[in-house]
């Protein structure tokens, strides 16, 4: 369904189409307006639109003729307006650019001959400028095609607009109102914008049609209710003509429009906890700690308990409800006290047979290895931090494939091989070198097959990146930066994984550019002969943010996978979600990758705690999928 059938649907949610108005910015010449729909489906654009008219059909012969005849204005308008005029055939030329770029086109026609040519041009919706609002013959002529009907409502008072609108809804018209003011440039005082809630009582998608200066007016009547936006678009806002003085830059365009798509993604009506704050709970909040030993089957007293950091277990606004009931193991003095504390407890040593067909596995950290160790799994991956470096860890298992997941953070940065900094750029090269030798030293606990090491390269940043396809500077200078690391394919295989869209690191949500899409992920590996680890969560987040088939990602990998992360996607940053509880089609995903010679784990957010519950929960769940895994 196109964004503008989805907003029509459901003009409740947060979602804005945004149309970007050439009208006849082009100065009537073809080369521009291509250029022009060109800068405008970079900036982001769902639309552009165009202007028609057959003068002869709108002003008298007496104007046509003798201009100066009139009001002064006629004598620079009509002129002008006889330049602009496209032919038909440039608007062929021009559908067909639209058509190329995924760009919805919509024209204003402005007398019915013009509406039956844009008809015929198989317009998104036809636009009804502000001054034919009033036109019924014209908007009931092009409501006769069966598209959505935008109508400005610039130069008419609240009264008219009602009015009409009544007329429409009659007539069973599928129309949207725009807020307007028909001044170029329009002064603020006169934008209105509290008149947007008045205008949704007409009709049931409103919108705005800008023609202000500046890129928050926009933003604002999205955040008020408007789910269509307008505004004009010109490479000049001193050139000649009725409306490039009210128009925007394409700079201020793409800026317009990442704060339109920023907003669509804040103005959610649930109140959730995402990752990041739930780090910051466990971090900062207090929840119940034990101030004695309490053995299994005490019952836990109120004089039982102080409230501590980390925030793991029960907080203030839940203990009362276990006040008298009985604890199910024992809790150490300092230790939290969790829900789970009070529920049947199937410890590690006591988790089910897991049968797969692939080698599958574990996570786990260097300090937790001898729980872990026991669920006898064909593959333990250690996700190591960077003062796991610097431990002299000494466990191993004479069945487990060992998988090194290499720290992500060095002191209070970002591993990042992709910067622009060279400091940041030398530091992570030597945190990863060290990771190599360190995963090659315990390799020797590990016999039974070489070690993997998993490595997240970078190409993240706090704000948007502005430039286009910044991907292709960020992986050219991974790939001069990753050829500094010393290391033998025979001691241990290298695995950079695939990174989701919007990811969580130190406390916050990033923007990451480098090695998100596949095509980053073929170039790299097949330039220095490595496997890859595939993420199947972050390729689904990232497929979620560019709207396209997981199945095809994993289709374009499936040769290179060698490790996999398993875990199930929400939106476009809810990583780690347990399987089943995401939108990731599963099956389909593992069909590409049935004959890939790979290695895989579950990687379930805090899947670990509570003896890794959340981890076996998974696995069960895979469980239905072991003839692919």
């Amino acid at each position: 369904m196109s964004r503008l059938k989805r907003i029509f649907s459901h003009p409740e949610k947060p979602e804005a189409y945004i149309i970007s108005e050439i009208g006849v910015n082009h100065d009537g010449s073809l080369d521009k307006a291509l250029k022009l729909i060109e800068a405008s489906h970079n900036a982001g654009a769902d639309a552009v639109k165009f202007q028609k008219r057959k003068l002869e059909n709108i002003y008298s012969k007496d104007i046509l003729a003798d201009a100066n005849s009139a009001e002064w204005t006629f004598d620079y308008l009509i002129p002008l307006l006889k330049e602009v005029e496209l032919s038909e055939d440039d608007y062929r030329t021009i559908k067909n650019r639209c058509d190329d770029l995924d760009l919805d086109l919509i024209i204003t026609p402005f007398d019915l001959e013009s509406a039956e040519f844009a008809a015929s041009m198989d317009v998104a919706a036809f636009k009804i400028a502000s001054a034919d609002m009033v036109s019924f013959e014209l908007v009931e002529k092009c409501a006769s095609y069966n598209k959505p009907i935008l109508i400005s409502t610039g130069m008419w008072d609240s009264e008219t607009i009602e009015k009409c609108a009544e007329r429409y809804k009659k007539k069973k018209i599928d129309f949207c109102l725009l807020l307007a003011n028909s001044t170029y440039p329009s002064p603020y005082e006169s934008i209105n914008l509290g008149f947007l809630p008045k205008l949704k009582e007409l009709c049931n998608v409103v919108g705005y049609s800008g023609h202000e200066r500046g890129v928050h007016i926009p933003v604002a009547a999205f955040a008020l209710g408007a789910r269509i936006i307008e505004k004009h678009i010109t490479f000049d806002r001193t050139a000649t003509g009725p409306d490039h003085k009210a128009s925007m830059t394409p700079d201020e365009w793409s800026e317009m429009i990442s704060n339109i798509r920023d907003l669509e993604l804040a103005l959610g009506e649930n109140k959730e906890v995402n990752q990041a704050e739930t780090l910051a709970k466990e971090a900062f909040a207090k929840s119940a700690v034990a101030v004695r030993d309490l053995p299994e089957g005490h019952v836990l007293q109120e004089e039982d308990i102080i409230f501590r950091s980390p925030g793991k277990g029960l907080f203030p606004h839940q203990v009362e409800e276990f006040y008298g009931r009985e604890l199910s193991r024992n809790i150490s003095e300092g230790s939290y006290i969790a829900e789970s504390d009070f529920e049947e407890i199937i410890p590690i040593s006591k988790w089910p047979k897991f049968h797969f067909s692939k080698k599958w596995g574990v996570k786990c950290r260097f300090h937790d290895f001898d729980e872990y160790k026991q669920v006898n799994s064909p593959v333990i991956e250690f996700h190591c931090s960077e003062s796991d470096l610097e431990l002299n860890f000494t466990g191993g298992s004479k069945t487990s494939e060992l998988v090194v997941h290499a720290p992500e953070i060095m002191g209070r940065e970002l591993v990042d091989i992709c910067s622009r900094d060279k400091r940041i750029v030398d530091e992570s090269i030597k945190i990863l070198q060290r990771s190599i030798d360190k995963t090659i030293h315990i390799s020797q606990n590990f016999p039974t097959s070489k070690p993997k090491l998993v490595m997240h390269l970078g190409g993240m940043s706090l704000d948007m990146l502005k430039e286009k396809n910044p991907n292709d500077e960020m992986v050219g200078r991974a790939l001069e930066a990753f050829g500094k690391l010393n290391y033998s394919n025979s001691d241990v295989e290298v695995l950079p994984e695939n990174l989701p869209p919007r990811p969580w690191y130190l406390g916050g949500q990033w923007h990451q550019y480098g090695f998100m899409p596949p095509e980053d992920m073929v170039r790299f590996c097949e330039y220095f002969g490595l496997g890859m680890t595939f993420d199947i969560c972050h390729a689904g987040l990232y497929c979620n943010h560019d709207n396209i088939s997981l199945a095809d990602y994993a289709s374009k990998v499936k040769h290179l996978v060698r490790h996999m992360h398993i875990s199930d996607a929400k939106g476009i940053d809810g990583e780690g979600v347990q399987v089943d509880e995401g939108n990731i089609d599963f099956e389909s995903v593992f069909q590409q990758i049935k004959n890939s010679d790979t290695t895989w784990v579950t990687e379930i957010w805090s899947g670990h705690l509570h003896h890794g519950a959340g981890c076996r929960h998974s696995l069960h769940r895979l469980g239905k999928y072991n003839h692919l895994l």
